[in-house]
This record gives structure tokens, C-alpha cells and sequence, in this order.
């Protein structure tokens, strides 16, 4: 009797937790969040990407003509939060000529290329030394009937300087400089030991075969021409930077080279185009003039470290008749495309870390700075999630913006500039903690107008539209402004997403966690 009654007095006790549990539950059912939501996956992977800039204007610069010097100051110390590369060129944007004058035996004119490389010392950054230009005396332009134009001194910076090559018959001084140049900066204090060769193949152009000389070919140095190849021209700078790498008792395989540093264009006619590819997307048709080249350069190349490139989300016939944002995919697509290729044809194709050495994305409307914040923005989670390694800004006041509002910060020519922009804050954020070594989860959302890039402590999400959207995320509704970046704390996700707890984050993540949470 005794027992019956108490299973009844515990079956009427479950029924009224059981009771409890519905009337709690009931609130949350009645209120299920409306709209497009946004997930974060248990999928996870680590990043490659590292985030730098190419120092090309003076806003880093003091003393420097009306620069301010708390304004430098406060952009230096940016450029230390946001920066893991800062990129230097040999000659020009910013750095003087190491050796005008042929009459003497040696380059001794350091004096900006040693500024630059200290500043990138000074704010933590691995210095990048890009061996382009050249001395005037040492190139020539390749003219359409065949014939070499000669530079004189006054040159050395004109737009002619832009579009010659090395001399075939100055290659040993060229490669002389680059020794030089070597011997100098891979030691203390400056340490480099990233190189780029040439830039965006200027003056391997020949007018004649309307194409890139690319090829191993030496030219013909018998004389002033400029008719070897690009490759040629590599692989002679590679050895060379190895072998010096070897005399300083550097290890060789410590030193990263990297080419072709080629521009990769696209055509929405292909009708326009005078090489077509079968390399289309829906923003356009890739140019098989500058994939035949990164192809003949990854096949006949002596070495090499990274692959490097430059280009932007717009078309090369100047018709943009599609979102850009797909068109910001580019730097992305031509990721996968590369490790598409025969990794026996085409050695270190699918296993190089890629650089975009320039890169540039915009919204296609003049002076419009949220869209295209979002546009660049998106461009990066796009090419994190490819697996690339690397992206250059140019510039950190916006040269070679749309607007100069889109650059990292303000002009340093005024007293309170070198104040953060809104392209700092997501730039500082991808290299915080999303930067190689990061873990970063896949997302998943019901709607392509929102994308978003999800680690351990920050998610950014992108409305990729120019209307208000909704998304639900966390189990919260957020509203997004037209284009709006959106950058959210996720630490919390994390116990959820990996057992055992917080996957190890990267300090400087921490620190932006513990700087948010003040």
C-alpha cells in the first residue's frame, strides 16, 4: 500500500517538473528570432594570412616637409598595432636612387633605404625589401620596332623610368647593386630576409609581340637592349640573394623570395581582349597573357619561397556591370586557381604561400566610404579562406584609393592627423586574430547579403548590401546598417565550439579582448 502510494507521489512529481520545464521553454519558443541567421561551425582551420602595407607615401615620414611630428608619431604607433609586413622598395615610392652615378664602382647612397627599413624595425614589422627600380643607367625601354631607348639622369623618376627593364648588358652591375644590397640589410640591425623581385613587370612589356617577355632567354647582351626575359632576370636575383644569404653565414632556406610580381587582370568583354583565357568568373575573363606568364615563371623558375602578385576587383576594359563584391572574390579565385594547377608541371603552385603585393577593392562609386570599408573588408575574409598568406596595402593615407578616407589613417601633415579610419580598426582586427596560426571557424548563413569571418574572440560580418539587414547570431538579433562591418565578441562560443575550453589564442587578440572588456 505504502509502495503504491509512493510511486504515485513521484509520478506526480515528475509531471510537475516536466511542468516546469514546458512553462520555461514556452517564453524562448514564443519568441524564436525572425530573419536570416548566421552559424558558427565546429569546422575549423588555421590562417595563413598576415596583413602589411608597402611604405610608399611620406605619411610615416619626419622630418618630412609639413608633417607634424605627433601626427607621425601616433600613425607609427597604428601602423605597430595593424602591420606585420612592411614592404620597402629598392628605388622610387619614396626611396632615392643607391647609385646614380656609373662613374663610381660602388652604390653609396643608403641613406632612405636605411630610414625605412629602421622605421620597419622600430615598429615590429618584418621588413620587406622589393629590388625594383633600377638606376637609369642601368635600364632601357623596349620600343615596338625593336630598338632600346636609353635613359639619361633626368629619368631616373620620370614615367619612362616605369617602363624599362634592365639592360642586357648591365645585368652584372644590376646584380652587383642586388649583392650590395643583400650584404647590407640581411645583417643587423635591419635583419630582411623577405625580397621581392622587380614590380608588376615594368618594362617587360614588348610592344611588338603585344605580350610579356617572361622567358629564360639573356636577350642580347652584346650591347644597350632590353630583350631578356623576366625570368632570366629572377633567377640570376635569386641565386644571387642565396649565395650572399650563404657568405654571411645565413642559412640559405632563411631567406624568402618571392615572384612574379606580375598584375592579374580581367576583361568583362572577352571580345576586348586580345588574349582570352578559359579562366572566367561571372565579374570577368581573366587575361591568359598574365596567366601564361605565372605559369611559365612557376615552371622555369630556380627557386623560390612565395608567389607573389598584384591586382584589384576591377575589370582591365573599365566596364564593372556586376556587385563588387563578387568582383572582390578575384583575390580569392586566383588562390584556388593556382592550386589547381600540375603541382609536377608547375612546382610550388599548389603548396607556395601567395602574396598579393598590391591589392586593391572598391565599391565603384567615387568618394562612397562604407561600401567600399565592406567591399575591402569582404575581399580578405575571402582570401583568409582560400589559404592565402599574404596582402600589401599601398600606402597608409589611402594613396591609390578611391577616396583617401579609405586608407588606415588620417594625413600627417596636420597636427591632430594620423588618427585611426575605420579600414584600421578591421585591418588591426584581421591581424590580431585572424592572422597565421589563428583558429577560424567556417560559417554557415541563410542568406548571401551577410558574410562573416568567426575566430575564438572577434567575428566580423559584413551586410553586404546598401539596406538595413537583420541577422540573427548567438541567438541575438542584430541590425546592420547599409554596408555596414560589424565586429562582435565571440569568446564566449568558444567552450561551446572546442572541448576543453578557449583554443590558444594570439596575444595580440588577447590584449584587444581585455582593451574591449575595459
Amino acid at each position: 500500500m505504502n509502495g503504491s502510494r509512493g510511486r504515485a507521489e513521484r509520478a506526480l512529481f515528475v509531471r510537475f517538473m516536466l511542468l516546469l520545464v514546458f512553462l520555461a521553454v514556452l517564453p524562448l519558443a514564443s519568441c524564436k528570432l525572425e530573419g536570416p541567421s548566421l552559424e558558427v561551425t565546429k569546422q575549423s582551420y588555421l590562417s595563413r594570412f598576415s596583413p602589411g602595407m608597402s611604405n610608399v607615401d611620406s605619411s610615416l615620414s619626419y622630418p618630412w616637409k609639413t608633417n607634424s611630428e605627433q601626427a607621425v608619431q601616433q600613425a607609427r604607433a597604428l601602423a605597430s598595432q595593424g602591420l606585420t609586413f612592411v614592404n620597402n622598395f629598392l628605388m622610387g615610392w619614396g626611396s632615392d636612387n643607391p647609385w646614380p652615378d656609373p662613374a663610381k664602382p660602388e652604390p653609396d647612397n643608403w641613406a632612405s633605404m636605411d630610414r625605412k627599413l629602421e622605421l620597419a624595425r622600430q615598429m615590429g614589422a618584418h621588413p620587406v625589401i622589393s629590388l625594383c627600380e633600377a638606376p637609369w643607367w642601368i635600364k632601357g625601354e623596349l620600343r615596338g620596332d625593336g630598338t632600346t631607348r636609353l635613359l639619361t639622369p633626368a629619368d631616373d623618376f620620370a614615367e619612362v623610368a616605369y617602363s624599362s627593364r634592365v639592360l642586357d648588358n648591365q645585368m652584372d652591375n644590376w646584380l652587383h647593386l642586388v649583392r650590395r644590397v643583400a650584404e647590407r640589410y640581411m645583417v643587423a640591425p635591419y635583419n630582411v630576409r623577405f625580397f621581392q623581385i622587380w614590380n608588376e613587370f615594368k618594362g617587360y612589356y614588348n610592344p611588338a609581340t603585344n605580350n610579356w617577355d617572361v622567358s629564360t632567354s639573356p636577350g642580347e647582351p652584346d650591347g644597350p637592349n632590353a630583350k631578356h626575359g623576366y625570368t632570366y632576370m629572377y633567377n640570376r636575383v635569386y641565386e644571387t640573394l642565396k649565395m650572399v644569404a650563404k657568405e654571411l653565414d645565413i642559412n640559405p632556406s632563411a631567406i624568402f623570395v618571392g615572384g612574379p610580381y606580375i598584375v592579374v587582370n580581367t576583361w568583362l568583354h572577352a571580345q576586348k581582349a586580345s588574349h582570352p583565357s578559359q579562366f572566367i568568373r561571372s565579374y570577368g575573363m581573366y587575361d591568359n597573357r598574365d596567366l601564361a606568364a605565372i605559369s611559365y615563371w612557376l615552371e622555369h623558375k630556380r627557386g623560390a619561397e612565395f608567389i607573389t602578385l598584384s591586382g584589384n576587383n576591377r575589370n582591365r576594359d573599365d566596364v564593372e556591370d556586376v556587385n563588387p563584391f563578387t568582383a572582390a572574390e578575384k583575390f580569392a579565385d586566383v588562390v584556388r586557381w593556382l592550386r589547381s594547377l600540375d603541382a609536377n608541371r608547375y612546382p610550388g603552385a599548389r603548396t607556395l604561400p601567395i602574396w598579393w603585393a598590391e591589392w586593391y577593392a572598391d565599391s565603384y562609386q567615387p568618394n562612397e566610404l562604407q561600401g567600399t570599408l565592406a567591399v575591402k573588408t569582404y575581399a580578405m575574409m575571402r582570401f583568409i579562406e582560400a589559404g592565402g598568406s599574404v596582402a600589401l596595402i599601398w600606402g597608409g593615407n589611402g594613396e591609390g584609393e578611391s577616396t583617401p578616407l579609405n586608407g588606415l589613417w588620417t594625413s600627417t601633415a596636420v597636427e591632430n592627423g594620423g588618427r585611426p579610419l575605420p579600414w584600421f580598426m578591421v585591418y588591426r582586427v584581421l591581424n590580431n586574430c585572424f592572422s597565421a596560426g589563428s583558429v577560424i571557424y567556417r560559417t554557415y548563413t541563410t542568406s548571401p547579403d551577410i558574410a562573416a569571418l568567426a575566430g575564438p574572440i572577434k567575428t566580423i560580418i559584413v551586410n553586404k548590401t546598401a539596406d538595413t539587414r537583420t541577422v540573427n547570431f548567438e541567438r541575438e538579433s542584430r541590425t546592420l546598417k547599409p554596408y555596414e562591418v560589424l565586429i562582435v565578441d565571440t569568446a564566449r562560443i568558444s567552450t561551446v565550439l572546442k572541448e576543453g575550453g578557449v583554443p590558444s589564442l594570439q596575444p595580440a587578440c588577447q590584449a584587444l579582448l581585455e582593451e574591449t572588456a575595459r
